[in-house]
């Protein structure tokens, strides 16, 4: 493990009350964004736009709707919800903002309540 590897946004280690599978998620999240989001930030920070190239490889990770259960949404835990958002925040708030937004407040609120 490299000095580059050792996480230090999860300071009580809550990463080890997660599931194998959950944590394979979380380390996959890490991954995306360290190596497809990470290197085209600074072109997009440049020119205040957004990296929209990256939204499909978010949905192959299936991160819309994480905690909801049903209409085509992951069906998991809360808390492997915010450890992504925390990890995406980690490389970029900006994709953890897009993320939360989409995720939670438009797919939460028609979850919650309805169309």
């Amino acid at each position: 493990m490299s000095h580059n590897d050792i996480d230090t946004s999860d300071f009580y280690s809550y990463e080890y009350l997660l599931t194998d599978d959950e944590r394979a998620l979380l380390h996959a999240v890490r991954k995306f964004m360290k190596t497809d989001v990470a290197p085209v930030l600074l072109e997009h920070w440049s020119r205040a736009t957004f990296p929209f190239e990256v939204v499909p490889g978010m949905r192959e990770l299936g991160l819309a709707g994480l905690p909801y259960h049903g209409y085509g949404c992951g069906g998991r835990r809360y808390l492997l919800d915010g450890m992504i958002a925390m990890e995406l925040a980690r490389t970029d708030c900006s994709i953890a903002t897009f993320n939360g937004v989409h995720g939670g407040l438009a797919m939460g609120s028609i979850y919650l309540c309805g169309s």
